[in-house]
């Protein structure tokens, strides 16, 4: 019985034995198989990323229309420098995207303006940043959904809190706007919020009607791919990419308060955007702006430290910094980060600037 019990043992041993031997020896064999496929796959996914970008325009095209980095001020103090874009043309002291509100802010010496797109249901591009006209106006329209002829009645200054100073003032379409602009010598940052292929047509045709945009404008948008057809279409467009946190699930965001409502009320749908919102935010900073060929990146002001600011310099990308209304906050993203900013108000503004240096 002792010899059959160690015999047992003996075959038990050889048995895991040869276990662990084919387990490593299969491992080493999906090792040896997959690594090179991974290699490969890796491999083939850069060249493609290198075949399909779109390089950025030269330096010397972004700095006329930006300036030079605020980093260089204090060894070159008489070049230009853009430090202050204002958001909608500054829509807490004016109403917002407005014709009057770009003429105050040219009156009041900023001539950075930033300004939203939309398209009506006849395809008119007008600048209005909303879906609907709820939140300016007493009407309840979708702008989408809604001809030009009723939304250039509408009276935008109703609700805005210096409506007395700015009585009747109506949206403008988009070649209003830019005529307007360009007469007045401001730079521009379009913000191009329809995603379907008329906006991007839109856009082309615009800089053939207007040449002197290469100069003057940055097309911008949240979405990459509306940046790629513009850029993949002319690449002599200087673009920029905004981004901020849950930008895909919720229509708001705050450090101080968090996010605000969500964009579905579908769980699945939820999820669906969660996802997008982590690859979306991975592939940033790592694919997104080399395959576009962005040229600058419009980040929320809580998500920007001078680490993030330095790692984007590093890949030729310059940071603005929105939507910047305190005068603390100004002085800190001015004076200290060293970036540009847009902000709601102009408010203060000399007194931010008046000792940057």
């Amino acid at each position: 019985m002792c010899t059959t019990g160690f015999c047992s043992i003996i075959r038990y041993c050889f048995t895991i034995c040869v276990l662990i031997y084919g387990f490593f020896h299969i491992t080493l064999e999906m090792i040896q198989t997959f690594v090179p496929i991974g290699m490969l796959f890796v491999g083939l996914f850069s060249v493609g990323i290198f075949v399909i970008r779109i390089p950025p325009p030269d330096n010397e095209v972004v700095e006329a229309i930006v300036g030079k980095p605020l980093t260089e001020e204090a060894e070159c103090p008489d070049e230009y420098y853009m430090k202050t874009v204002a958001h909608r043309g500054a829509g807490l002291d004016a109403p917002e995207n407005s014709l009057i509100a770009f003429d105050m802010c040219h009156r009041k010496g900023c001539n950075a303006i930033e300004f939203d797109v939309a398209l009506t249901l006849d395809s008119i591009p007008i600048v209005f940043h909303d879906d609907t006209l709820e939140r300016m106006t007493d009407m309840d329209l979708i702008v989408s959904k809604t001809k030009w002829d009723e939304l250039s009645k509408t009276d935008i200054s109703v609700k805005h809190p210096f409506k007395e100073r700015f009585v009747d003032t109506r949206i403008p379409t988009l070649y209003e706007t830019i005529e307007q602009l360009l007469k007045s010598g401001q730079y521009m940052f379009i913000d191009v919020k329809d995603s379907s292929g008329k906006a991007v047509n839109i856009i082309l045709n615009l800089y053939e009607k207007y040449p002197e945009l290469y100069s003057k404008a940055i097309v911008s948008s949240f979405l990459p791919n509306l940046i790629y057809y513009i850029r993949r279409s002319n690449p002599r467009i200087v673009c920029s990419l905004a981004w901020r946190p849950h930008c895909f699930t919720h229509c708001s965001y705050s450090a101080a308060t968090g996010v605000g409502d969500r964009r579905t009320s579908n769980i699945l749908k939820y999820w669906l955007l969660c996802l997008f919102d982590i690859v979306h935010e991975w592939l940033l900073s790592r694919v997104t702006y080399y395959l576009l060929g962005i040229s600058l990146i419009l980040l929320h002001k809580d998500a920007i430290s001078p680490r993030v600011v330095e790692q984007w310099q590093k890949k030729g990308v310059r940071v603005i910094a929105w939507t910047v209304n305190h005068p603390v906050e100004k002085q800190y993203f001015s004076r200290v980060v060293k970036i540009t900013y847009m902000t709601d108000t102009l408010t203060g503004e000399n007194s931010v600037h008046s000792s940057s240096n």
